[in-house]
């Protein structure tokens, strides 16, 4: 076998195990992750805390990225170590979080932050140095196929997963075991990335050695500096920290405005959250498509104006079939927002240690939304109550004053920012019409049927390639 074959063969078998990794960690967020404001409601946070909890952990795991990278640079220790390091520590916080209700039941809000504080920190130990592993096993005109592809088989994944566990916290909730059914879902959270763990280990690390430090140990890139305020990097960045402050402002309160203003079931609940994550699913493979022909800044164009509408249609209904509708269009907005970012930052870095641009831009964002919930969170307090109000406008549930004043400052931030985000790489001009038609080309489940089984093909074909190596007779 030629070298070329082989090192095809061992990429393609890296990304099958990225994807597998991918599906682990799903069932970890869909599991867990998702259901941590409904323990949070279960063990009665007030608005004010969901609101630290929601921002306050991510703030200090984006932190967390600069020690990490510390470490990478100033110690020279390898970022499949510290990826795999970090992933390990993550399942093994599920034990405190499982066990605060046990352990601290008249001081739960505290103790339950601080152990997602670390579920967090070890979260983005990973993020500076996972996309530098990814970047040399992806090529530039596959990546809008690959990343949409693995994103929703993972985004099954977490649909699947967040069906059963809303079941079964159902089921526990009619036999009045609650606090078990979290328990066991938190255990098999922290299972999942147990096994998300084993599968970055299999991940080759191919960044050259001897990396430049153009950023030194702690690399952020100064983009409050006169002269790289109006990069491309700099103008994406406040646009995507805008969105993320605009977004956290309404963020962590859905939860509490469906499971106790509105009293759903967790059955209803899972439904509803459910219903996004199933969009995304079925649209990711269009948003690919139109990625790779015509660029991640018409995404974000379009999602950008997309996104807004969201918090202001929940105010107009509480019906939940109503609401189904409402979280299947944020499932639109969201996947492609998503995606078309992620693109975006390989885009704009031309090096292949990433970890600078990622690191600005987690560290930025965290700040942004920690901002942005603690408004939400005083916009409750300081709002009148809209019930009782002589205002021209009445609204039955308090919270959705919040979501409107979301609605504001998303609308905003796309009216100041999108016009100035300009494509980096040269990609085909496109009408409405061509991306309507790039993006509806395949049915959406044939298109995935087919992703499905190109995924298990090419990782049978990369399993006999890897049994019939060389080194390996």
């Amino acid at each position: 076998m030629s070298n070329e074959t082989a090192n095809d063969s061992e990429r393609a078998l890296a990304l099958s195990r990225s994807i597998k990794d991918g599906s682990a960690y799903s069932v970890m967020t869909g599991a867990g992750e998702s259901y941590l404001s409904a323990y949070a409601i279960h063990l009665r946070f007030t608005e004010p805390q969901m609101a630290m909890l929601a921002s306050i952990p991510p703030l200090l795991g984006a932190v967390a990225q600069l020690f990490s990278t510390w470490l990478h640079r100033r110690w020279r220790i390898g970022r499949g170590r510290l990826v795999v390091a970090g992933a390990v520590g993550q399942a093994m916080m599920w034990l405190p979080i499982m066990l605060v209700a046990l352990l601290l039941p008249h001081d739960a809000a505290t103790g339950l932050i601080a152990c997602v504080v670390g579920y967090y920190v070890f979260g983005n130990i990973i993020s500076p140095h996972w996309p530098s592993l990814m970047r040399p096993l992806v090529p530039q005109r596959e990546r809008g196929r690959y990343f949409s592809r693995r994103t929703q088989i993972t985004t099954l994944v977490s649909f699947g997963t967040l069906i059963v566990a809303g079941g079964v916290l159902e089921w526990a909730r009619t036999h009045d075991q609650v606090l078990y059914g979290f328990l066991f879902l938190f255990s098999l959270a922290g299972i999942a990335r147990l096994v998300s763990s084993h599968y970055l280990n299999l991940l080759p690390d191919r960044s050259p050695r001897g990396e430049t430090q153009a950023h030194g140990w702690l690399p952020l890139i100064p983009v409050w500096r006169a002269g790289q305020r109006k990069t491309p990097f700099a103008l994406f960045l406040y646009y995507y920290a805008g969105m993320s402050f605009a977004t956290a402002v309404s963020a962590p309160f859905f939860a509490v405005h469906m499971l106790r203003d509105l009293r759903f079931s967790y059955l209803e609940f899972m439904t509803v959250t459910a219903a996004s994550v199933f969009a995304q699913f079925l649209t990711l493979n269009g948003w690919g498509r139109v990625s790779d022909a015509f660029g991640n800044r018409l995404i974000l164009a379009i999602t950008g104006w997309l996104i807004p509408f969201v918090p202001l249609l929940w105010v107009l209904s509480d019906n939940v079939y109503y609401l189904l509708l409402v979280q299947a269009f944020s499932g639109l907005a969201w996947g492609g927002f998503s995606l078309s970012t992620g693109s975006f930052f390989y885009d704009l870095s031309d090096d292949t240690d990433m970890s600078a641009p990622i690191t600005t831009a987690n560290i930025t964002n965290a700040l942004a939304a920690f901002i942005g919930a603690q408004l939400g969170a005083a916009a409750i307090l300081w709002m009148p109550d809209w019930e009782h109000s002589d205002l021209a406008i009445s609204f039955e549930y308090p919270l959705l004053g919040v979501f409107l004043l979301s609605f504001a400052a998303r609308l905003a931030v796309a009216l100041i920012f999108l016009p100035v985000l300009r494509e980096v790489r040269t990609v085909r001009r496109a009408s409405p019409r061509r991306v309507v038609f790039r993006f509806t080309r395949f049915s959406v489940f044939s298109g995935v049927s087919f992703d499905i089984a190109s995924f298990l093909r090419t990782d049978e074909r990369a399993g006999r390639a890897e049994k019939n190596r060389p080194d390996k007779a």
